[in-house]
C-alpha cells in the first residue's frame, strides 16, 4: 500500500510539474506571437551579428545563419530602410566565407533595386572584383570595371577599376613580374 502511495504521489507531482511546463510553453509561444515577424528578424540579426563581433575569427555556420537571416529580411521587407545595408553585409559576409557566387548575388540585387543606396558604387566595383579574382570572370569583371569608369569617373573605384582592367587575365608571377621592372626604373 505505501508503495502505491508513493506512486500516486509521484504521479501527481510529475502532472503538476508538467502542467507548469506546459503553461510557461503556452506563454512563450503567445510572447513570441505578440512579437513582430520585423522586430523578431532584427533580433535574430541583432544576435548573429553580436557573436560574430566576439570572434576575431569568422565561424562558418554563424555566418551562413547571418547572411540567411539578412536574406530573410529582405525577402520579407524589400522596401524597408535597412534592406540594402543587409544585402551589403550579406554580401560581405559570403565574401568572407568564400561564397563568391552568392555574394556577386546580393551586390547584383543592390544595384538593380536600390539606384539610391549609398554604397551603390562600391557594390558594383565589387562586383567586378569578385568576377575577376574569385569566379574567373574576365569579361564579364571589363564590363562592370567599365560601367564603374563610366557612372563614377570621381570616386577611387573608378581608378581602381581602370588599373583592374590593365591587370585581367595575367598570372601573379607576369604581375610581379611588371611590378619588378616598374620599381627598377624609379
Amino acid at each position: 500500500m505505501r508503495i502505491v502511495k508513493v506512486f500516486l504521489a509521484a504521479a501527481i507531482l510529475a502532472g503538476a510539474i508538467s502542467c507548469g511546463n506546459n503553461e510557461e510553453k503556452n506563454e512563450q509561444k503567445a510572447e513570441a506571437q505578440k512579437t513582430d515577424p520585423r522586430d523578431a528578424l532584427l533580433n535574430q540579426i541583432n544576435k548573429y551579428e553580436s557573436e560574430m563581433h566576439k570572434s576575431v575569427t569568422l565561424n562558418p555556420n554563424t555566418a551562413a545563419l547571418a547572411v540567411k537571416a539578412y536574406d530573410d529580411f529582405a525577402k520579407y521587407y524589400p522596401n524597408d530602410s535597412l534592406t540594402p545595408d543587409f544585402l551589403f553585409k550579406a554580401g560581405e559576409i559570403s565574401t568572407a566565407n568564400q561564397q563568391y557566387k552568392q555574394a556577386l548575388g546580393y551586390y547584383q540585387t543592390i544595384t538593380s533595386k536600390y539606384p539610391d543606396f549609398k554604397l551603390q558604387a562600391e557594390s558594383l566595383y565589387l562586383q567586378g572584383y569578385l568576377m575577376d579574382n574569385f569566379l574567373n570572370d574576365d569579361a564579364g569583371a571589363k564590363l562592370i570595371y567599365e560601367q564603374v569608369i563610366q557612372k563614377y569617373p570621381d570616386l577611387p573605384y573608378a581608378s581602381d577599376a581602370k588599373a583592374a582592367i590593365k591587370n585581367l587575365g595575367k598570372s601573379d608571377e607576369e604581375l610581379i613580374k611588371e611590378f619588378e621592372k616598374k620599381n627598377r626604373g624609379k
